[in-house]
Formats: C-alpha cells, structure tokens, sequence
C-alpha cells in the first residue's frame, strides 16, 4: 500500500484543504515524514472534499501534494461499507469516516483542523490537530 514505507499519518479533508491553503504546519509535518521514509495517507473521499472545499482553484497544490513522494492516495474497500457506515455514524461525515478507517487500521493518526469530527472515535485519541 504504502510501497515500503510505514504509515505515519492520514491527512483529511481539513488537512489536504490546509495544505492547498499554503498551510506551514501540514508542509513541515510532510517533509518530517518523508526524511524518516515514512508515507501520509490521502483518503479518497477526502481529496474529492478538498477539491471541492478549494474549488479546484490551486489544482497544482493538489497535484503536488500527490505527486510528494511521502503521499500515496488510498481508496476505501468495499468491503469494509458495513465498518464505515457505523464510522459515518460517529464522525457525521464520509470523508472523516474514511480517515478514521484508515487512522485505525493503520494504527497511527489524523492529522485534521477540526478534532471534534474524531471525538466519538477511539475516544478522539486518532487525531493530530493542525495548529497554525
């Protein structure tokens, strides 16, 4: 999934839009990440919500974001529907289900502008909070 290296991280919807924004913090956590070889984690349905948060208006920043090599875009498996249905359920949003999913399989964090999404998962201890 991660070509060899070890997730340390899942970006959500806040963080990707973050980075498009300029964001120093999610640009210094990435190059941190990558001088360890380790991977960031783009849920799919995050991105498609960033894209669509920004109006596609910075597209390079989203094609640079996925072209980094510590980035690698993960769509969620369909047979995990039943797993992110009840995620759905405590983040009130897809997108944040889905980095939930991969936070917890993972076994590391999100890393998001809005922990109040995470709160009712893993008793909010998945989330890595975007101070600029």
């Amino acid at each position: 999934m991660t070509e060899g290296r070890d997730a340390k991280l899942v970006l959500d919807t806040s963080a990707i839009t973050a980075w498009v924004r300029g964001s120093v913090a999610v640009g210094e956590t990435l190059a941190e990440v990558n001088d360890e070889n380790g991977a960031v984690v783009i849920p799919l349905w995050c991105l498609i919500e960033a894209g669509h948060n920004t109006a596609m208006i910075e597209r390079e920043r989203i094609e640079l974001l996925l072209a980094h090599p510590a980035t690698f875009l993960i769509a969620d498996d369909a047979d995990d529907w039943a797993a992110l249905v009840a995620l759905r359920t405590l983040t009130g949003r897809p997108d944040c289900a889905s980095a939930a999913m991969l936070a917890l399989d993972l076994g590391v964090d999100v890393m998001t502008a809005d922990p109040r999404w995470y709160k009712g998962v893993a008793g909010g201890h998945i989330v890595l909070h975007i101070e600029e």
